[in-house]
């Protein structure tokens, strides 16, 4: 069974690991091997640490746990964009459980948090061009692309990047 809680402090050198671990197995080619084998690591520890040891209030982190182990998390920034709304800015599911609807319960959490914060807001998020299956699954969640831009705001080289957008919760949102 697989539990979802709001992210503690304590938890910021889990998602670390898990972030940095989800993207060596999907980012590689994207970023270098030097990049993701020794310095994302402790990049993620200090940003990961910051944003629970500080978190701004329009921020909201949500783990999911299978047992005692990290398996997937989300990160959003509520009403960041006057265009597109929220920022879902990270949702991170281990290999190994994906297909178990983990990262929509993700994403449904955060819609229904945005539904309820920023009732008319929407929901954005970029994903990189080379991440086929993220591509597939956010099409899946009925995000339309906008746009395709290069950027070298992650990583230690340039990347496109996709914006997918979400101007309604209500398909995001899990009836259960």
């Amino acid at each position: 069974m697989v539990a979802y809680r709001t992210a503690t402090l304590g938890d910021a050198v889990s998602i670390a690991g898990l972030h940095v671990k989800s993207w060596q197995e999907n980012y590689r080619g994207a970023f270098s091997d030097a990049y993701l084998d020794e310095l994302a690591l402790g990049e993620r520890e200090k940003i990961w640490h910051d944003r629970l040891e500080n978190p701004l209030s329009r921020q909201t982190v949500i783990v999911a746990e299978k047992g005692e182990d990290l398996v997937g998390f989300v990160c959003a920034f509520f009403d960041v964009d006057d265009d597109f709304g929220t920022l879902l800015d990270n949702l991170h599911v281990l290999k190994d459980v994906q297909g178990m609807g983990i990262g929509k319960r993700l994403m449904s959490l955060i819609a229904k948090e945005v539904q309820d914060r920023e009732p008319n807001s929407g929901l954005y998020l970029w994903v990189l061009e080379s991440n086929e299956a993220a591509l597939r699954f956010y099409d899946r969640q009925g995000g339309k692309r906008l746009e395709t831009v290069e950027g070298n705001d992650i990583g230690d080289k340039p990347i496109m990047k996709v914006r997918y957008h979400w101007s309604s919760m209500e398909k995001l949102i899990d009836k259960k």
